[in-house]
């Protein structure tokens, strides 16, 4: 061979190494470095308590101070239509992480395990080229299916300068310059214990208690200790911003923040309201994504993966269930989805009992339909001294709020535009019935597609699961 051609192949093979082909350049080396990917992931927190969404709409509490993830809502694009299919920690992250809905993943229930051969955003990446990490909360199995370098331990006590080991997360984001990274920092905020931040700068008597909970002394208490946590999960986005300037590679990162399900008080975690499934979810990416902006298409979990990996390689893994949203960011198109859905399984969930619940939602109306509505709805919440004091107290009162959260009919219907805490169940309103069909029909056949067998799969979920706990030995 001559020798020119022979160092051309060694040079063509050595970019390779760093620089990942695209399908669509066929036979040609990329010449610019893919972008790097932060992507922070809350724990347990509701979508509303961020500043950036509380000051544009009129209906949710205005409490949260967030001066860093606003920041990023600025320099990027706000979605105001984000959902996790399933309101439960680890079930939404491996949906997130695998772009595969709940059950045909094998990990629908808490503390599951998805299929044999499952690949996630670890695999995906890696082939791309990408060093691949993981800080702070893991909770996904099993560990073939999610093989990414382990960069800072879970933090869930009162100390410490992160709840995601941010010392190993600075050295893993410096490592190597000439290789993109994608990091994922799962903190530990606001998940209970509520044991960080400073109560201080949320005062129980000034806040804004939001209309689906019980305004009482003692759930403005939590609500502090809540709260407080959220400032510290958004000081903790702010130590990641300054290691980016700090390595000067802020405009060549793609930097993600959204808040998993919503938080540990009735209606949100556990639940297929929106409380529960609607996330908030804030992307920046310099110079790509129009700074400033906000956007109203429908995306879920399932969507992030096939996303990320359209941007770094115009090409999406195959059979998977998330679609790529790519065009959304670019301001090519306005709209991704017209229906998004939820699936709950309770039997395993810690005091729980079997409690089936599946959701359709569109922009207009949300159908959720309890497949074993004789039962009770429970939780470690509602086994909880305290919920059974505000359960007492609203008896006495003649109100019946949270004893609907334990007990609900069938069939569930909301306008979501006009009642977007989903107050008022319109099932029984007339003019709705065709659309209720339609969705029945909808909802009936995603489930079909999923191989969703409902009660059925709710009842076996022990088979899925990922380690010996109280409810599955």
């Amino acid at each position: 061979m001559h020798k020119f051609a022979k160092g051309l192949t060694h040079l063509l093979f050595g970019l390779a190494i760093y620089y990942p082909l695209s399908p669509l350049l066929a036979g040609t080396v990329s010449t610019t470095k893919s972008p790097n990917i932060i992507m922070v992931l809350a724990d347990d927190m509701n979508w509303f308590d961020i500043a950036a969404y509380h000051q544009m709409l009129d209906y949710v509490p205005k409490n949260a101070i967030t001066p860093n993830i606003d920041k990023l809502a600025k320099e990027g694009m706000l979605f105001t239509q984000s959902f996790t299919s399933t309101a439960m920690c680890g079930v939404t992250r491996q949906q997130l992480y695998t772009g595969i809905y709940p059950i045909r993943n094998g990990a629908y229930g808490n503390h599951t395990r998805v299929y044999d051969g499952i690949k996630s955003a670890a695999h995906y990446f890696r082939e791309l080229g990408y060093r691949v990490g993981l800080a702070g909360k893991g909770h996904v199995f099993p560990g073939k299916s999610f093989p990414f370098a382990r960069v800072g331990k879970e933090n869930k006590g009162a100390e410490g300068e992160s709840t995601f080991g941010i010392e190993k997360t600075r050295k893993f984001m410096a490592r190597n310059k000439a290789q993109p990274f994608f990091l994922i920092a799962a903190s530990a905020n606001p998940h209970t214990p509520w044991n960080r931040g400073n109560t201080k700068q949320y005062p129980p008597h000034k806040l804004q208690v939001p209309e689906f909970l019980n305004d009482t002394p003692a759930l403005r208490q939590k609500l502090s200790k809540y709260l407080a946590e959220v400032t510290d999960l958004d000081r903790e986005v702010g130590l990641l911003e300054q290691e980016i300037e700090k390595l000067g590679i802020k405009n060549d990162t793609i930097f993600i923040f959204t808040s998993e399900q919503g938080s540990a008080l009735p209606f949100a975690k556990w639940t297929n309201y929106d409380n529960g499934l609607k996330t908030a979810f804030i992307i920046r990416w310099p110079n790509k994504i129009k700074a400033n902006t906000v956007a109203d298409a429908m995306i879920e979990y399932v969507d992030v993966i096939p996303t990320l990996t359209d941007i770094v390689s115009r090409s999406v893994p195959k059979n998977l269930d998330g679609t790529s949203f790519k065009s959304v960011l670019l301001g090519e198109k306005s709209q991704h989805k017209d229906y998004v859905y939820g699936i709950q399984t309770s039997f395993n969930i810690h005091e729980g009992a079997p409690y089936p619940i599946r959701s359709v939602r569109t922009k207009r109306l949300k159908l959720i339909h309890n497949l074993m509505p004789e039962n009770s709805f429970s939780n470690i919440m509602t086994n909880k001294e305290w919920f059974k004091e505000e359960l007492k107290a609203e008896k006495k009162l003649g109100q019946e709020k949270y004893t609907g959260y334990l007990k609900r009919p069938e069939y569930e219907l909301y306008d979501i535009i006009n009642d977007p805490f989903e107050q008022v169940n319109i099932i029984q309103q007339p003019q709705y019935q065709k659309e209720i069909a339609f969705l029945k029909i909808n909802l009936t056949d995603w489930m079909r597609q999923q191989g969703d067998k409902g009660i059925e799969s709710e009842l076996a979920v022990c088979d899925r699961k990922g380690f010996s706990h109280k409810r599955c030995p």
